[in-house]
């Protein structure tokens, strides 16, 4: 699941992120006391961090997850050196460590619905009339909130990724928000995808990007730009086909890293897809394929890329 900036717990530095790296470590049969005094002194320092682990072992010894991980040894060959039944070991241990937070991401986009007008789940896309004639085209994993009055057309974008079709109306400029960044127009059509940093991709007309800095820049018809809270790209050129193939439900990717294509089709994808190693992720690969089943779309990427794919749980794909 996507999300913003800070409003996500599990974003490098927080105490839920230190809390699974801790419990992912003190899972290693090999730590030592030395780290395990270090864990108990980050986790005596703040009662955040006390309370992210408690939250991490309370969410490990749930039923759902155990029945989950009950499946797991299949996915682990037999081995029988001792070093390699170690290393399988850590092997299993980091995988149910990265399913587990894949069920907290999972849990923190409820605080999105909450917030939300409009929700899709993943796999699901919904069309949406707004009042002032507007629509919005709402992708997979999506939470969208309306901020619309006589005086002001706008919307928020919570989570994940959206299309909008904007009516012109010179009197009130339509306004999308994410965590890091104001998206303003007139009338036009483009997309904007929240996450640590807010991507638009113009498909017609001028978008006016900025962030909560200042700093601001134009986007025309066939320019995409990147906008953290520190800064905002130039716009660069992209090939309007790829970039809302998904639109007409479908992925198109030319020449890009087997990681990133996986994490893409993760949007798409109930539970969570890993790869196993560093070198299948590197994999250079091109496709065009359908969204409608992501399963069988892994599958064929593994098959391109000469890997194997285990499915441990409807929770957890590994490709491998």
């Amino acid at each position: 699941m996507t999300s913003n900036g800070d409003d996500d717990p599990k974003a490098p530095g927080t105490p839920l992120a230190e809390a699974l790296a801790w419990f992912a470590r003190l899972r290693d049969s090999e730590t030592g006391a030395a780290e395990r005094e270090a864990f108990l002194a980050w986790h005596a320092a703040k009662p955040e961090n006390t309370e992210a682990y408690a939250r991490v072992e309370k969410l490990w010894n749930s039923p759902a997850l155990s029945e989950a991980l009950a499946r797991f040894p299949a996915a682990v060959p037999p081995v029988v050196a001792r070093s390699r039944r170690r290393t399988a070991r850590r092997w299993a241990s980091a995988a149910s460590v990265l399913l587990l937070a894949g069920w907290i991401a999972a849990a923190s986009g409820l605080i999105d619905r909450w917030r939300a007008d409009y929700t899709t789940v993943a796999g699901e896309q919904r069309r949406i009339a707004l009042a002032d004639g507007s629509t919005v085209v709402l992708n997979t994993d999506s939470a969208l909130a309306l901020d619309f009055n006589n005086d002001r057309r706008g919307v928020r974008l919570l989570a994940g990724e959206a299309y909008f079709e904007v009516r012109p109306d010179s009197a009130r400029p339509f306004i999308v928000s994410t965590g890091n960044a104001t998206v303003r127009v007139v009338g036009t059509r483009f997309a904007v995808l929240a996450g640590e940093t807010t991507s638009v991709a113009v498909d017609s007309g001028i978008v006016a990007c900025g962030n909560e800095k200042g700093a601001s820049v134009k986007v025309t018809a066939g320019q995409r730009v990147s906008i953290s809270k520190e800064t905002v790209t130039p716009p660069e050129t992209i090939d309007p086909g790829r970039a809302f193939a998904w639109l007409n439900k479908r992925l198109i990717f030319k020449d890009q890293s087997l990681a990133y294509v996986l994490n893409e089709i993760d949007r798409y994808h109930p539970g969570v897809i890993v790869i196993a190693s560093g070198r299948l992720a590197e994999t250079r690969v091109t496709g065009n394929y359908k969204l409608d089943d992501t399963a069988a779309v892994v599958r064929a990427l593994a098959d391109i890329a000469g890997a194997r794919v285990t499915t441990v749980s409807p929770y957890l794909t590994v490709v491998r």
